[in-house]
């Protein structure tokens, strides 16, 4: 028995594989502040039930937050609930339902795969899957994203058994629609339209090879399966409908969704080809057998006659034309489902007697193998292509199809470590591997970051840039002795595999990926404070005692909330407290009511929105205190990026008290 064979089999096969996704990703999940915007968004929804006990209604502050189901929110709240509680405002709490969801997405990855491709082949793309740098960065953001794809996957899997050994498996059956209906709740239509896209993509592409698509999946149609899908998903929808007066689906359907299809929504758009120029970075370590997986499948699917080259050449020819047409239809009809518009022209085509009778490929050579690589396959290639075209691009977005380009990529391994020899093939992966770890390591390097500082700086307005350098000096370097290990991880590996010693080359890149993953998320993110708004404005708020909550570790009393100018971030919000205001409800006016003071402003006076300027807002509260004989404190100025618009900020926290000025220096 080999290595790879001891390793896939047993229990350890499944705890080695939760220690790698677990693992690479714990740093992040402690170290790292709250995010902008939707991790914050997220965070905070969660947390505003908790406070208000309204587990039905999504709310940021005042506002209804009609986007998402609730799934993720319930999560959320649930871990914050068991580790703290809602006064606690560490965003690690609510990060823990992706860390675990991602880890259980590598574990369902192998068990998809096993009827598929085998123990050894899945075992070894589960593994590179996990290891993906896009992987374990959602697992430490708390969004949907490492719930998504753990339960997309986990359905697709029990289609995989039951397309495989079509044995029309109640059990299976049902497994099927409880992932689908939890999954629902998670994010909507996507998670379904994944295992859609899997299952209905394989049915057609048997029907067009062979006429008949095969009835495996009629047990799905067994009443259980549809009742419990709709019994998870139906008394949420009420209930959400009836406490938001139907407002839900106008905004999660009618707004969100329907922004995403037929524009850019919020900003976010991208260049041509965006989710495949990301691969190299996003896709790594497993980019070093992405190039083979692309061959082995190749080798496996493409027709072994002459009447079968033919049936591919029309095909393809029949694919660009369609999937052209489909292309000019984006912009008249976007919210158009583009891949399941291709899926149902094949389909209709292969129906018909003239395309049977001018292509009989038949049975002949249809293995095992061959369905089990043509459902991998669909999966994968018709996930991507839906996210591809559309208008609305997030690298995150592409996540679902990732399992199954890291199955293909574990099916290339076994075949090169069984002495099939792709030698084109394997210095086009080395180039590959070799581009995106250059792109880690750069990007993660004190240089870098010292060089977009000096580019940041020139940016201030209000601020000489040598000024905001210099308070920046502290964040110019941070340890670098798990870069170098990750360095010569990546070289070793890249050797290893120029050497054919494909097995030791894998396990060297994974374990580069952990290590850079590690060098990003321990040194060089956290150190990165400039880069964090709103650490830089609670240092400034610090300064005068402005936290809410922090009595006791000042020498005077802390503000109830803070009231924020020309800052807006939900990480404020989140971390600070949702009883903190921010622009355009923040007041522009000083209370009369000598209760309520002091009175603390978080003010940015970088902000180039606000009407009138920020700094003449902050004058008329400077002469409305000394005509109220108030004492002004005000902290040193906190100069940062803020990376979620691009703008520079420069933070000061003002106090405003009654009566003579009371010490209000952090106490010693």
């Amino acid at each position: 028995m080999t290595f790879l064979d001891r390793i896939s089999t047993g229990w350890k096969a499944w705890v080695l594989l939760f220690v790698i996704t677990f693992g690479a990703a714990a740093p992040g999940v402690f170290n790292l502040p709250a995010l902008d915007r939707d991790e914050s968004r997220f965070a905070q929804a969660s947390k505003q039930m908790l406070e208000s006990g309204d587990y039905i209604r999504l709310r940021y502050q005042d506002e209804l937050r009609n986007k998402k189901p609730a799934g993720i929110h319930w999560l959320q709240a649930g871990s914050t609930a068991l580790f703290t509680g809602a006064e606690a405002k560490q965003i690690w709490t609510y990060r823990v339902p992706s860390w675990l969801g991602a880890a259980f997405a590598t574990l369902a990855c192998f068990w998809c795969g096993i009827p598929l491709i085998g123990r050894r082949a899945s075992w070894l793309g589960a593994a590179l899957f996990g290891a993906t740098l896009l992987l374990t960065s959602e697992a430490h953001i708390s969004k949907t994203d490492g719930v998504l794809v753990f339960l997309t996957t986990l359905s697709i899997g029990a289609l995989a058994r039951l397309y495989m050994r079509n044995d029309q498996s109640k059990r299976m059956a049902l497994l099927f629609w409880t992932a689908m209906g939890l999954v629902f709740l998670i994010k909507g239509p996507v998670g379904p339209m994944v295992a859609a896209y899997a299952g209905i993509g394989a049915w057609v592409w048997t029907k067009a090879t062979v006429g008949k698509g095969g009835d495996w999946w009629k047990v799905l149609l067994w009443w259980p399966g549809p009742l419990i899908f709709v019994a998870l998903v139906l008394p949420w929808f009420l209930w959400i409908q009836a406490a938001t007066h139907g407002e839900f689906i106008k905004g999660a359907v009618g707004k969100d969704l329907k922004d995403k299809f037929t524009g850019a929504s919020e900003g976010h758009g991208g260049w041509p080809f965006y989710h495949l120029t990301h691969l190299p970075a996003w896709f790594f370590p497993a980019t070093l057998m992405l190039a083979p997986a692309c061959v082995a499948a190749w080798h496996r699917l493409k027709p072994r006659n002459e009447l079968g080259w033919k049936w591919l050449r029309d095909s393809a020819a029949i694919a660009a034309v369609v999937f052209a047409f489909l292309t000019v239809l984006l912009f008249a009809l976007p919210l158009l489902p583009h891949p399941a518009l291709l899926l149902a022209a094949f389909w209709y085509i292969a129906g018909r007697d003239d395309w049977k009778s001018r292509w009989p490929i038949g049975i002949d050579g249809l293995t095992d193998e061959t369905r089990a690589i043509r459902f991998i396959v669909a999966w994968a290639a018709l996930t991507f292509v839906f996210f591809e075209l559309m208008p609305t691009l997030l690298s995150h977005y592409i996540l679902p199809a990732y399992p199954a380009m890291g199955l293909l990529c574990g099916y290339a391994a076994v075949q090169l470590m069984d002495g099939v020899r792709m030698p084109v093939t394997r210095w086009i992966s080395l180039v590959l591997f070799a581009i995106g770890a250059i792109l880690l390591l750069a990007v993660s390097f004190p240089g870098v970051a010292v060089f977009y500082m000096e580019e940041t700086a020139g940016d201030f307005k209000t601020v000489a840039a040598s000024q905001v350098l210099e308070s920046w000096t502290a964040y110019r370097s941070f340890p670098l002795w798990l870069w170098w290990v990750g360095f010569a991880l990546a070289g070793f590996a890249i050797v290893e595999f120029a050497r054919r010693k494909d097995g030791l080359a894998i396990l060297l890149a994974i374990a580069a990926s952990i290590t850079i993953g590690w060098h990003v998320r321990i040194f060089m993110l956290p150190s990165q404070v400039w880069l964090q708004p709103t650490e830089t404005a609670r240092a400034a708020l610090e300064e005068v005692c402005g936290v809410p909550g922090d009595d006791a570790d000042c020498n005077t009393v802390a503000p109830q909330r803070i009231l924020a100018l020309g800052y807006a971030e939900p990480s404020y919000i989140l971390t600070m407290g949702t009883q903190n205001l921010h622009p355009p409800e923040t007041p522009l006016d000083l209370p009369t009511d000598m209760a309520a003071y002091p009175v603390v402003y978080l003010v940015n006076f970088e902000d180039r929105k606000a009407v009138p300027a920020i700094a003449d807002e902050v004058a008329n509260l400077r002469a409305e205190a000394a005509r109220m004989k108030l004492c002004v404190t005000e902290s040193e100025p906190h100069y940062a990026l803020n990376y979620s618009n691009g703008d520079p900020v420069n933070f000061r926290a003002i106090r405003f008290d009654t009566g003579g000025c009371p010490g209000v220096s952090p106490a010693e």
